[in-house]
């Protein structure tokens, strides 16, 4: 008979714990994500894509996903991840996206895969939406090259309103971060989140 390392068989517990927490959190997540979703489908948006920030995600493969070259973060793909919508009415093209960052801790400034056990503690940081909208009256849109001139205003996440120009096209821009905690019942979520988007696409403020 095995002898059971009494520490490690605790420590797996907890890994156990903590992945039906995970889904707890991701099953959260996926609910206001498609409450979002219904609500800009309500108003015309189709969903454009899905990706994750943190890590490239990783399809099926012939390539094992555990060598030593590759992280341990790629099986984490919704700890931070992005949706995008678009949306047109009355010629003016908007663009709505929603970034979901589990932990505003992550840390990637130092060389290779970044440290959990060097992140600020968890008490000390939070759960976030991030949310992006963009709106624009150009014929065809060039959101990307839009975004790199938006990337270059050091203070566009304040809620604001902040222009560019491409071409002879202005498009308009606005940025504000969401504590997951503080969207923990539906007059929460219809105030901060909702309404925004849908005055967005209104043209309101």
């Amino acid at each position: 008979m095995n002898e059971v390392n009494l520490e490690l068989a605790g420590a797996l517990a907890e890994v156990r714990r903590a992945y039906r927490l995970l889904h707890a959190y991701h099953r959260r997540l996926c609910d206001l994500l498609q409450l979002a979703d219904e609500f800009l489908a309500e108003r015309g948006f189709e969903f454009e894509h899905w990706e994750p920030l943190n890590v490239a995600r990783i399809p099926r493969s012939a390539k094992p996903f555990f060598r030593p070259e590759r992280w341990a973060w790629d099986l984490t793909p919704a700890y931070q991840v992005e949706c995008s919508w678009l949306g047109s009415s009355d010629g003016i093209h908007c663009k709505v996206y929603i970034h979901a960052i589990a932990d505003t801790g992550y840390d990637n400034s130092c060389d290779g895969e970044p440290d959990p056990t060097r992140f600020r503690a968890a008490e000390m940081t939070a759960s976030e939406l991030r949310v992006g909208l963009q709106r624009t009256r150009a014929r065809k849109p060039d959101w990307s090259a839009a975004w790199k001139l938006l990337s270059r205003i050091t203070n566009r996440k304040d809620w604001a309103d902040h222009q560019v120009r491409v071409g002879g096209d202005e498009y308009t821009y606005r940025y504000f971060n969401l504590n997951l905690a503080e969207l923990g019942g539906e007059k929460a979520i219809n105030d901060r989140l909702l309404l925004p988007l849908d005055n967005w696409w209104r043209g309101g403020a």
